[in-house]
């Protein structure tokens, strides 16, 4: 669970990020992440920060980096 105040997981917040969310205001709107007291947006931002750096290592050509298992 990387947000406890929702019961929402680390599955579901890389699902709303690989269907597009970009923002945490985006999580919180797309799968309720970060939508109450804000304890889990240092996970939420490096999830985001992980995934934007999976991009662009995947338009560099460069090897992707792995995803964050929380």
């Amino acid at each position: 669970i990387v947000c406890s105040c929702n019961a929402v997981s680390s599955a579901a917040v890389q699902a709303a990020i690989n269907a597009g969310a970009s923002t945490i205001e985006d999580l919180a709107s797309g799968c309720s992440a970060g939508s109450c007291c804000g304890g889990c947006w240092p996970t939420l931002q490096r999830m985001l920060d992980e995934h934007a750096q999976r991009v662009a290592a995947v338009d560099s050509g460069a090897a992707p980096a792995q995803p964050m298992v929380a």
